[in-house]
C-alpha cells in the first residue's frame, strides 16, 4: 500500500492539531490548581555567625550554642562551649 500525498497532509494536520490543543490546554490550566509552593528552608550558614577573634581564635554562634575554636596547626580544637538558653515559644 502506497502513501498518497493527501494522507501525509492529513496525518501532519492531525498531529499539528493535537500539538496545538496540548499547547492551549497547558496555557489555560489554572495556576490555582497547582500545589502550593514550599517555602525555602533557611540555609544553615545563614543561621550561624563566624567571628575571627584578634588572637587567632574563631567564635561560632548559632541559635543554640556559642563555641570558640583554636587552630593548632593540624586541626581545630574546641576551647569554650556555652549552650545558650532556648526561648520557649509557647
Amino acid at each position: 500500500m502506497m502513501w498518497k500525498p493527501s494522507r501525509t497532509i492529513l496525518v501532519s494536520f492531525v498531529v499539528s492539531a493535537f500539538a496545538l490543543a496540548l499547547g492551549i490546554y497547558g496555557a489555560t490550566v489554572s495556576p490555582a490548581a497547582a500545589p502550593p509552593p514550599r517555602l525555602p528552608a533557611p540555609s544553615i550558614s545563614a543561621a550561624r555567625f563566624f567571628v575571627l577573634l584578634p588572637d587567632g581564635r574563631v567564635e561560632i554562634t548559632d541559635a543554640w550554642s556559642r563555641r570558640v575554636f583554636r587552630w593548632d596547626g593540624r586541626r581545630w580544637i574546641e576551647i569554650e562551649s556555652l549552650a545558650l538558653p532556648r526561648l520557649d515559644s509557647r
